[in-house]
């Protein structure tokens, strides 16, 4: 059997891969071009340009060559979404979600919740800035470190759960809507519930809070993160009009995530952006 099917990378968030999946062997991609191929049974791992191989096909890849076939036989990019269950930190005062940690295909293949804290960036990520932190290092030459925004963003979020945090994993139907599951601290009355759409965060953290420069923060999260979250699908039109232009703001991160946006609104402005990074990039 062949799948193809589109996966939300965390434990942090790092954008969305495409899978190509054969059974016994898949191809993953970041950017829509070059694919690692990976062959159960197999001591291989290359990483290939789009179009490249052949092969004899057959309904289930054994070799690397039957392998090529099947993801030179790939429908077009992107392929739809399928972890549809959802791992949710949630707000302390209204047991409702607040940030997405993490995702999975099914819920067989959940895990046990271990870590109940809420991380933004990877550890060796150190440019996150925003309007309302000063995330400046200390000296010019100093070395990399967490700037002050995300330190601000990471307790603001995991305060807001604290100080005993529940995570919850939810089966999101066609809808939007979800089933509630188990997952970590997830009393009697959690387990089994249905929660609407608009429950959930359209992003990954709530943009709901008391204080304006809260709110601020996390906007600044979502456009940090625009280039790649334009890759997410069943996101509305004006939310897909915000994320365009904060990813026109910083278009380098453009070139590996646009082949894998399901729709784009604007794109004279997308063009121009795209040409601005590549002129970057050869500079």
């Amino acid at each position: 059997m062949r799948h193809y099917y589109a996966l939300r990378r965390f434990c942090p968030y790092q954008g969305v891969i495409q899978v190509v999946d054969a059974g016994n062997a898949r191809a993953y991609s970041t950017d829509g071009r070059h694919w690692q191929i990976r062959i159960q049974n197999q001591d291989r791992q290359a990483e290939v340009p789009a179009g490249v191989g052949g092969g004899r096909s057959g309904a289930r890849a054994t070799t690397a060559d039957e392998f090529m076939e099947v993801l030179n036989q790939r429908p077009a990019l992107p392929f739809p979404l399928d972890d549809r269950v959802e791992l949710w930190l949630l707000r302390k005062d209204t047991q409702l979600p607040l940030a997405l940690i993490k995702t999975r295909r099914s819920l067989d293949d959940i895990d046990d919740v271990t870590d109940p804290t809420w991380r933004p960036f990877l550890a060796g990520d150190s440019g996150f800035s925003s309007r309302v932190v000063d995330s400046r290092q200390p000296y010019p030459s100093a070395p990399p470190r967490r700037s002050r925004a995300q330190d601000a963003l990471e307790r603001q979020v995991n305060l807001a759960a604290r100080p005993l945090p529940v995570l919850q994993w939810f089966q999101r139907l066609a809808d939007g809507s979800g089933i509630g599951h188990g997952g970590l601290r997830v009393s009697g009355e959690l387990n089994g519930r249905c929660l609407p759409v608009h429950a959930f965060p359209e992003l990954l953290v709530d943009n709901q809070w008391e204080k304006p420069q809260e709110a601020n923060l996390v906007e600044d999260y979502h456009r940090w993160h625009a280039a790649f979250l334009l890759a997410h699908q069943n996101i509305s039109p004006a939310t897909r009009a915000w994320l365009e232009s904060a990813a026109c703001e910083r278009p380098q991160k453009l070139l590996t995530n646009y082949a894998m946006y399901p729709q784009i609104l604007d794109k004279d402005a997308m063009q121009v952006a795209l040409v601005s990074a590549k002129l970057i990039q050869a500079s």
